[in-house]
């Protein structure tokens, strides 16, 4: 071995003895602060003993009382989001629940004009007649899905909460106050009245 490998060897190991030595001393002094607290507590008295037991049962309290404030106010946050986020929801739901009902009361005209188109080509068999039943079939049908419900009183006692009276005609071939004739329908979206039926009243004398 050369005598530059033989001084690099010297070396290392004197880095390594001393990393040693350093680590001893570490534990060394560890292990003489550890004897000297378990001396000091020794030479306590009954009473300092006591005190400091009594001083930590306090800070344990102390640290216990805060622990629960972070904790309590950790789940009044979480609760308040969680509202926060069920307001947000219901208040998205109405609007879009808002915007469908104006939708679909602006489109009742139109299915009473296809209602009437097809009752006055009734007696007819063309593609025209066809065409108009097709979208009148599917647009009713899709708004049905929205939620629509048709009110059709015709024949039904006169219920004033989804019918307006418009005529009252005396009749002895019905009960008083049944509906004779609807002049054009009424619908409620979602179960609330979107607009009442329009109907002839029988009256009898």
């Amino acid at each position: 071995m050369s005598e530059d490998k033989k001084k690099d060897r010297k070396e290392e190991m004197e880095k390594e003895k001393m990393a040693q030595g350093n680590g001893a001393e570490g534990s060394r002094e560890e292990s003489e602060d550890s004897g000297k607290r378990r001396r000091e507590l020794h030479h306590l008295t009954k009473k300092e003993l006591e005190e400091m037991v009594v001083a930590l049962e306090e800070r344990l309290e102390e640290a216990e009382r805060k622990a629960r404030e972070y904790l309590d106010d950790a789940q009044r946050q979480k609760a308040e989001l969680d509202n926060y986020r069920k307001r947000m929801i219901k208040e998205q739901s109405r609007i879009i629940e808002t915007a469908n009902r104006s939708l679909i009361a602006g489109l009742l005209p139109v299915i009473d004009n296809l209602e009437k188109a097809l009752q006055s080509c009734e007696d007819r068999d063309d593609a025209l007649k066809r065409g108009v039943s097709m979208v009148y079939e599917q647009l009713v049908t899709a708004l049905k899905k929205e939620g629509l419900e048709e009110i059709n009183p015709h024949g039904h006692p006169f219920n004033p909460e989804e019918c307006e009276a418009v005529m009252a005609v005396v009749s002895d071939d019905h009960d008083d106050e049944t509906v004779v004739e609807v002049h054009q329908k009424g619908y409620r979206y979602k179960g609330t009245l979107l607009r009442p039926a329009r109907a002839t009243v029988s009256k009898c004398e």
